[in-house]
């Protein structure tokens, strides 16, 4: 089962809660597979993907009665035992698998914390993830680890409706692994309902740089996509009207002047400018945004300035602006941005890499959106 969607897994989970408690620090060292227990937690692996969770526990147990201290075995058994509805077994083996300094800690720190989430101890949950942190700020090479930690806080926050702290956790877990897709995701959405509209539409920009062709990635352009669209012309007078939200917050960087701007971006003015076509104008205004925000000496300090923008004016640099503006277009639904970018040899494929599943596009664009 693939890791990232362990968050899921365990909100369908109900069992008999189990007590909360500090967990002990790891310092057992664990010990690695080898290649006849690799395949046998491979075939747990496939079995436990087809729902055949009993039959995946007896082949991570073949492992574990050979090798006890093997981390990678439990953190599979345990995921089973969740999907069965054995939190209680679940929490047991995790319990057991934080003792160790391994790969698979913060996945067992995860599993715990979320598993007392879903039993109404956010609280503990919460705690429990500030521990892991902790610990794997002081760990070499736990970025991505520590990116998913910070990720899972970020949603048990947002599940208490402590928007502002959920922020900020998903903040850190994109400082930790830009690459790492959902807390991009979740940033756009918590954006959105705090009234964060451009940091919001950049963020599922690059939720979209890095997922196609799911639900989420389809969500992330329509957030997009209804933040920078045409300000509404009175029909008897010919012009423009903008509204602005003088409530809008600035914590994050001031975005007034954007809110200005982006409903002129693609409108169009002129009968030379009918010419173009929708998607042609759509993927001009993407580029003068980000032509704009690079310019914007008070945004560089900010969350949002040292990674969207950046990112975006990197993009540009390279002449690959236009390529994500057309992908949002075909995320929803846009049948001749798919058609411009089969054209212009760019469609998207899907590489998987190990249980990971990485969307690239082919081409040079791999490069960026790795």
């Amino acid at each position: 089962m693939k890791k990232t969607a362990l968050l899921i897994v365990l909100i369908c989970v109900f069992g008999v809660p189990a007590l909360a408690q500090k967990l002990p620090k790891p310092t057992m060292t664990p010990s690695v597979p080898t290649t006849a227990q690799k395949f046998l937690m491979q075939q747990g692996i496939a079995l436990h993907d087809n729902k055949k969770f009993d039959v995946a526990i007896q082949k991570y147990q073949l492992v574990l009665d050979e090798n006890p201290d093997c981390t990678a075995a439990m953190y599979e058994m345990a995921l089973s035992y969740a999907a069965k509805g054995d939190v209680d077994k679940a929490l047991e083996i995790a319990m057991n698998g934080v003792k160790y300094k391994s790969t698979e800690l913060s996945l067992f720190y995860i599993l715990i914390a979320n598993t007392w989430d879903d039993q109404g101890k956010s609280q503990d949950s919460i705690e429990l993830y500030k521990d892991a942190i902790k610990f794997l700020k002081d760990e070499k090479n736990s970025q991505k680890a520590l990116s998913s930690v910070y990720y899972n806080l970020g949603v048990t926050y947002a599940r208490q409706k402590l928007y502002k702290e959920s922020r900020e956790a998903l903040k850190n877990a994109v400082y930790s692994n830009f690459g790492y897709g959902s807390p991009n995701y979740l940033l756009a959405e918590v954006f959105l309902s705090g009234k964060y509209k451009v940091p919001a539409m950049l963020a599922a920009a690059r939720f979209v740089s890095l997922e196609l062709n799911s639900a989420r990635a389809k969500r992330s352009a329509q957030i997009f996509l209804s933040i920078l669209k045409s300000a509404k012309k009175d029909e008897k007078t010919g012009t423009i009207n903008i509204f602005l939200d003088l409530d809008a917050p600035k914590d994050e960087g001031d975005f007034g002047m954007y809110d200005l701007v982006l409903g002129t971006l693609t409108t169009i003015e002129s009968k030379k400018e009918e010419t173009r076509s929708d998607d042609e104008i759509f993927a001009e205004a993407f580029d003068s945004l980000v032509a704009l925000l690079s310019e914007d000496k008070k945004l560089k300090s900010t969350f949002v300035g040292k990674t969207y923008i950046r990112f975006l004016v990197e993009l540009k640099k390279k002449g690959f602006s236009k390529v994500l503006a057309y992908l949002i277009l075909q995320q929803d639904g846009n049948k001749t941005a798919e058609k411009w970018l089969v054209e212009n040899g760019e469609k998207p494929r899907i590489l998987s890499i190990g249980r990971r599943v990485t969307i690239r596009a082919v081409h040079n664009i791999v490069v960026f959106f790795s």
